[in-house]
């Protein structure tokens, strides 16, 4: 790369500078933002012979051209037109034909432009406060929503939902762009409000935006697809995250164009797949031969675990997986031939990135009453499930010694059935643990988050090996 006179003499003639500036981010901002399809049809085929990427393809600066490099199309066009700036789509540089060079001077072009737009810069950006750093953010309980908003920090401090918003790879592509109308839209709000601070601007001079803006409207979303959720009475933080999983989904299904049978189970590529689902084996197995030829897998986002008598989440998961006798089952060996009782047996098939796990509190008893169990169920900062899996398999073609998850969120509930409070405890930046209580956010030790009262636990996966 060589320093280039020509950007510099355009960069300082007012007569062309805007004109050049603006092309040239927004030739950047399509090429950063545009699928590799697009790409290749739109901004790598030459102009003249159609060829897509011969050597290099460059975009005009100056004009729409599309010009090859080997069959000299953009040298030949840069000569006719005396355009002679061109962007590589491929690596987005900035080549001068007169230089024979990549330019090295882009920050000019950068610089010069953030210094024309800085006032608006200015009004419409703020710098983190230490409240809203991380997204260390409350929020407000509006009569009974302490089990929306501590899942919602459980998932808006999830590293994959963080990276996938501020990329916007939802909002680039959905046609509804309406935080009261699209969960996803409103779930981008909220991660803009809680790490960017956005709310104590003002769009003008009159009344300031409301800091809250986007849990407001998120409620209003989901109250409107599921009126259930409305209302002062108390609810399931379970089954909310069950909605809300879904929901996102069903957003990608719609900005993607997917139909119901190219856009379900595995087949699915949407980010909350790709995350959450799992694989469980449900096998039906021969107390003489262990034959399991009777195998059922079905996909999993969550696994509920009984906890009653259980001390530890290692108790539960061993109950989760413990065989089970069928005294009356009508069974036939296909092996052995044998019609002995067999036995039932739970086995985790395949794994997610993520494990979501819920501890059974609320117990529906035979005479009609809800009760709560408030026993404590420890749970351990890192969690191996070798043992659960299928032979310790994490797919058909790889054998794992050991699958380990890191606990990065804890959904808790306090009271009772009819009277309870749901807070989310959350691992921050690797090493600092804090707890959400709606609005109040204060940091806690490591030993006080491995002590509440859990009911969601969410664990991201450490190593397998």
């Amino acid at each position: 790369m060589t320093h280039c006179n020509h950007i510099e003499q355009i960069i300082g003639d007012p007569k062309f500078k805007d004109n050049v500036m603006k092309t040239f981010n927004i030739t950047k901002y399509i090429l950063s933002h545009s699928s590799q399809n697009d790409k290749l049809m739109y901004t790598m085929r030459c102009t003249t012979c159609n060829e897509i990427n011969a050597g290099s393809s460059f975009i005009c600066l100056q004009c729409e051209y599309v010009g090859c490099w080997n069959n000299s199309h953009f040298k030949d066009h840069s000569i006719l037109k005396n355009h002679i700036f061109g962007i590589n789509s491929s690596n987005q540089l900035l080549y001068c034909i007169k230089c024979q060079d990549y330019v090295s001077d882009v920050e000019m072009i950068n610089s010069s432009f953030l210094n024309k737009s800085w006032d608006e810069i200015n009004k419409t950006t703020e710098i983190p406060q230490a409240e809203r750093r991380d997204g260390l953010y409350g929020f407000v309980n509006m009569g009974s929503t302490c089990f929306i908003s501590s899942v919602i920090q459980c998932l808006i401090h999830n590293p994959y939902i963080v990276n996938f918003s501020m990329s916007q790879q939802h909002y680039n592509k959905c046609q509804i762009k309406d935080p009261t109308g699209c969960i996803s839209c409103a779930l981008d709000v909220i991660i803009a409000e809680s790490y960017g601070n956005i709310g104590n601007k003002q769009s003008d001079n009159s009344t300031p935006v409301d800091p809250h803006e986007g849990f407001i409207s998120f409620l209003n979303c989901a109250w409107k697809i599921n009126q259930n959720f409305a209302g002062y009475s108390q609810q399931d933080a379970h089954e909310f995250l069950q909605f809300l999983l879904n929901q996102i989904h069903n957003d990608y299904k719609r900005v993607e164009h997917r139909t119901s049978s190219t856009g379900e189970g595995s087949s699915c590529k949407c980010l909350i797949h790709s995350m959450f689902q799992g694989a469980l084996k449900s096998s039906i197995v021969c107390s003489n031969c262990n034959d399991d030829s009777k195998t059922i897998v079905d996909p999993f986002m969550d696994l509920s675990l009984d906890i009653k008598d259980k001390a530890t989440l290692y108790n539960c998961l061993d109950s989760f997986h413990k065989r089970e006798i069928l005294n009356d089952y009508h069974y036939h060996c296909p092996q052995c031939n044998t019609t002995d009782d067999p036995a039932k047996q739970l086995t985790i098939d395949k794994l997610g990135s993520m494990l979501t796990l819920q501890l059974k509190r609320f117990e529906h008893l035979p005479n009609g009453n809800n009760v709560k169990l408030t026993n404590f169920v420890e749970y351990p900062l890192y969690l191996n499930v070798t043992k659960y899996c299928d032979d310790g398999k994490l797919d058909d073609s790889a054998m794992a010694k050991d699958i380990t998850y890191e606990l990065i969120g804890v959904v808790s509930h306090k009271g009772t059935v009819n009277e309870g409070h749901y807070i989310s405890t959350l691992k921050v930046n690797e090493d600092k643990w804090f707890r959400f209580n709606d609005s109040m956010v204060s940091e806690i030790s490591q030993e006080q988050a491995l002590k509440d009262e859990a009911y969601l636990l969410f664990y991201v996966i450490k190593e397998v090996k």
